[in-house]
């Protein structure tokens, strides 16, 4: 038992008396007086979840729940109405309403009437919120020795008050920042401790000490500490080391995430041969493990996990006999793992039962002596280069119950050997190894797992049947293993108690039952890249994920299918038809719709109750590649959150509306592609200020291109921008809640469904990484105009593409600036003019089109320009240009003349011909007005005409008489 733990169950124990708190009669009356302070509290209590203060009634306030009175003189002693629900209520699923279990209310002074309470505990409660700070009468209890108010969203200054009481030995002040509301204990001044000299546990842990830079003197006062738990308080560090070490009793120090840099023993402020339990986990802490740390010889637990240390040897630890826990994940051990093990002290091998060196960068193989630590209950030995088959040994650890070796080189079979005398095994991570899975299909283990991961292991094509027997499996990971069969008849009754279901990526064939309500545990559930068939079944009730996408599911979608508080919802490359139920309204923490590559049609549906409009909270809506018609969706109206949104392939018509950038203001990927969009680009579109991705191509789009589009801010930054929204493509849940992952990650990548986008002169499939993209395609349109010299100014971009429109005039000569662009596309136009030598400058430019308009000049060169992709063909169909990477020589006359002659598009011929035509017109119409009134000059006129006849004919007369002589001979 920790040393905390067991001071705490002594000090709980030698508070109490041996009658009971709930049931037991006492001699004692209950004071009337104490009784009326009791009630004015229950008065001040709004919510009651659990029915605590039900009992609350009659005189004998004594046998109220939660109360306790003394035997011999009937004064309340105890005050206990902890919510045992906290942690379930702070990771479990979402109920109706926030925290279910939660007492919510306020702390009535009248509790002040209580002067004989030595034991007061509120915690897990709702009794604070924004701008309620702890109150500040109660710190004057005098003969208060255990106050517990920890978890219950205080906020502001910790008063000084508490250190009224003289005769605490508990103090439980931490973690009041669970919720959203940015809540936050803070004190610029804890010197009111000195004044608890009997202080024995000490937990402030989550309150900001940032200000407060003499803290370890103030804490060396409490000569009685045994327990110090300072976690997430933002401590200044460096600080100055005490001369005079005070704390002869501490046995446990709690600094985690705090930013410690340094394991310096003149910085230590216990002495080594007292503590215990020290915790120094997620600090900044680096270079290598002192000795001094094998000083501190009644050491039972070291947490050192998710520092900088480096080089990390075991020989420092030789003299910790008494070591129990060893957590150093995180770190840089960098050595053979025999290596290291090998160095741990021999006086502890029967002690050890934790050890952690996840992502340490140990290699080589477990060695078959793994065994020697006969008591060892937890071995984490994930994420890092070690190969090679797992010794038989390991299975000789007959008290592991956690045993996780994912992410590694391991290859080779897991058998029955491996596993039959692991009897308390409860955690197993196998998966992104290459193990192959030998056990017998009718095996049965004698384990009862909790969690089970083997992703990417290959377990067999037929399913594992010994899988059959593990009905309190909570999280099940089997994706990626091989399997080709059907899903036994058994599988959801077996799992029904599943937290997260993933069998994913595999060949399993099966029909999705009617109903999966009765999963109540169910958070995740994926099944994508499978064969199941089926209609959507009813979900259950807590499911917040469900992927089924890349199966085989048909038919509509149910107008209801539960499961109210999803999040995610991927039902992608599927055969589902109808229309997109009204249901999704009513999804509010909805954040994720993928329905792509189905066969929906119709319209979204309006989220309207009456005449009020429903908020949802979708992030991300991907409708690409349906049947789906009608105006831009009004739905969307509903969307204030939307950060990504992709209606592709599908058959819009109309005109893009001008509410977007009011109602959808933090769209950041917008994909319109290939519909039958028409008008032009709205203006408004350019005030998106997190726009970084723009894809109309393929629609009916005309008039010019906005100059405004350099307000387009996220695309004037380049990758090295950090995103200011949170990519809604990433899971929502970590590791904490049993999905795989790197310690050290915060966010993983969920959506392995692709996003088309057209860059390189290819298709090119993104997933969750789409975030990184910034592009512009306005390619396929009928757009006209000049491109506006304010796009130079988007230097973030990585893809522009304007190809196959009527833009004329010349390529911006600033183009250059653009030095992100990785793939440039301007052909199929009317440009004219030379290519700016400025695009020599795009050092990531791989690929670039420039054919078929009427460009002329020397061709630019430069070494990125000489590397491009099939340069030649870059430039074809521009019959004026000239020099490498084409064969037309630069020298050559009809090349002078066209680049002299600026060549004239379709559009400015066509006008020169109208002008002839008109001016023909205008000056015969001249000649005939001037000889229809002047008289003189239309007979003079016509008198010389008669004379050029009569000359003509004089002339041609007798030559045409000899002509016809000698043809006939007459």
């Amino acid at each position: 038992m920790d040393a905390a733990i067991a001071f705490c169950f002594l000090l709980v124990l030698a508070a109490t008396t041996s009658s009971s708190v709930y049931a037991q009669q006492i001699n004692a009356e209950c004071v009337a007086e104490e009784r009326d302070a009791l009630l004015s509290f229950r008065a001040g209590i709004t919510s009651d979840p659990q029915n605590l203060l039900a009992s609350w009634n009659g005189q004998d306030c004594c046998q109220w729940s939660g109360v306790k009175c003394s035997n011999s003189t009937g004064h309340v002693i105890k005050l206990d109405l902890r919510n045992n629900f906290f942690l379930d209520d702070l990771y479990g699923p979402p109920a109706d309403t926030d925290y279910p279990h939660w007492m919510h209310g306020k702390i009535s002074s009248s509790l002040l009437a209580l002067h004989h309470l030595k034991y007061l505990d509120l915690s897990g409660n709702h009794f604070g919120g924004v701008g309620v700070p702890i109150p500040r009468f109660l710190g004057y209890f005098q003969s208060l020795i255990y106050l517990n108010l920890s978890s219950m969203d205080f906020d502001g200054p910790v008063p000084p008050q508490l250190g009224n009481l003289s005769r605490l030995q508990y103090l439980d002040i931490g973690y009041n920042v669970w919720n959203d509301e940015g809540v936050l204990l803070n004190s610029e001044d804890i010197s009111w401790l000195t004044r608890l000299p009997l202080l024995r546990f000490l937990d402030m842990s989550g309150v900001s000490l940032s200000t407060v830079d003499h803290w370890v003197q103030v804490v060396n006062m409490l000569f009685n500490l045994r327990a110090l738990r300072l976690g997430y308080c933002e401590l200044v560090f460096p600080y100055t080391p005490i001369v005079h070490i005070n704390l002869t009793s501490l046995e446990m120090v709690y600094l985690r995430d705090n930013g410690v840099n340094t394991l310096n023993p003149t910085c230590w402020f216990w002495h080594a041969g007292t503590i215990r339990h020290l915790d120094l986990t997620n600090n900044m802490i680096d270079g290598a493990l002192p000795d001094a740390v094998g000083n501190m010889t009644s050491l039972e637990v070291l947490h050192l996990g998710g520092n900088q240390l480096s080089d990390v040897k075991a020989k420092p630890l030789k003299n910790l006999c008494s070591l129990r826990e060893l957590r150093l994940s995180s770190n840089g051990i960098n050595q053979d793992l025999s290596d290291f093990l090998d160095e741990l002290p021999p006086c502890s091998w029967s002690k050890l039962q934790v050890l952690d060196l996840s992502l340490t960068n140990v290699s080589g193989e477990i060695p078959n002596w793994i065994n020697r630590w006969t008591d060892l209950g937890v071995l984490q030995l994930s994420s890092n280069r070690l190969l090679g088959s797992v010794p038989l040994e390991i299975g000789m650890l007959s008290k592991l119950d956690t045993l996780l070796l994912d992410g590694n080189q391991f290859n080779g079979s897991i058998s029955e050997e491996h596993l039959a005398s692991l009897v308390n095994l409860k955690y197993l991570d196998l998966s992104y190894n290459s193990l192959h899975m030998m056990i017998n299909l009718n095996w049965i283990p004698p384990f009862k797992l909790q969690m089970a991961y083997f992703t990417r292991c290959k377990m067999g094509s037929h399913f594992p049947l010994w899988l059959k027997g593990q009905h309190d499996v909570i999280i099940l990971d089997i994706s990626d293993a091989g399997i080709v069969d059907n899903l036994p008849d058994w599988f959801w009754t077996v799992f029904s108690n599943v937290v997260y279901l993933n069998i994913s990526c595999n060949q399993i064939n099966g029909r999705l039952p009617r109903t999966l309500e009765f999963m109540s545990s169910a958070l995740i559930f994926d099944l994508n890249s499978n064969n199941v068939t089926g209609s959507l079944p009813e979900l259950p009730r807590n499911l917040q994920e469900l992927d089924i996408s890349k199966n085989s599911l048909s038919g509509p979608l149910p107008q209801k299918f539960g499961a109210p508080y999803l999040l995610n919802l991927l039902l992608s490359e599927n055969d589902i038809n109808g229309t997109i139920p009204a249901y999704i309204c009513q999804l509010q923490y909805l954040r994720v719709l993928d329905l792509a590559k189905n066969h929906l049609a119709g319209q979204l549906p309006l989220c309207s109750a009456g005449s009020k409009a429903t908020q949802t909270s979708i992030s991300a809506l991907i409708l690409y590649n349906n049947n789906m018609s009608g105006k831009f969706p009004l739905f969307l109206l509903s969307c204030p959150d939307l950060v990504l949104l992709d209606l592709a392939h599908n058959k819009y018509t109309g005109e893009l509306p001008t509410w977007i950038a009011n109602k959808l203001p933090r769209l950041s990927y917008l994909q319109l592609r290939n519909n039958m969009f028409s008008g032009s680009i709205p203006v408004q579109l350019t005030d998106l200020q997190y726009l970084q991705f723009l894809d109309l191509a393929q629609n009916r789009i005309s008039g010019s291109i906005p100059h405004s589009l350099a307000n387009l801010n996220a695309m004037t930054q380049n990758q090295d921008h950090h995103q200011t929204l949170r990519n809604p493509l990433y899971w929502s849940w970590n590791n904490d809640n049993g999905r795989p992952s790197n310690s050290d990650t915060y966010d993983l990548p969920k959506y392995a469904d692709s996003l088309e986008l057209i860059a390189k002169g290819q298709y090119l499939d993104y997933t969750s990484n789409i975030i990184y993209m910034i592009a512009l395609d306005l390619s396929h349109n009928n757009l006209v105009g000049e491109i506006p010299d304010e796009i130079t100014s988007l230097i973030g971009m990585m893809v522009f593409n304007l190809s196959h429109n009527q833009l004329s005039g010349r390529i911006p000569e600033k183009i250059g600036l653009l030095r992100s662009l990785e793939s440039l596309d301007l052909s199929w136009n009317e440009l004219y003019g030379e290519i700016p030598y400025s695009l020599s400058d795009m050092t990531m430019l791989s690929n670039m089109n420039l054919s078929y308009n009427n460009l002329s000049g020397t061709i630019p060169t430069g070494n990125q320009l000489q590397a491009l992709i099939d340069p030649a063909s870059s430039y074809i169909g521009n019959k004026y240009l000239c020099g490498p990477p084409i064969s037309r020589n630069c020298s050559g006359p009809e090349i002078a003349r066209g680049y002299l002659d600026e060549p004239q598009s379709d559009s400015e011929v066509r006008y020169l011909y109208i002008g002839m035509a008109v001016g023909f017109v205008l000056g015969l119409w001249l000649v005939f007005v001037t000889f229809l009134f002047a008289r003189t000059w239309r007979t003079t006129y016509f008198q010389l005409c008669d004379k050029l006849l009569c000359s003509v004919e004089t002339f041609f007369t007798p030559n045409f008489r000899m002509y016809l002589v000698k043809l006939y001979g007459k």
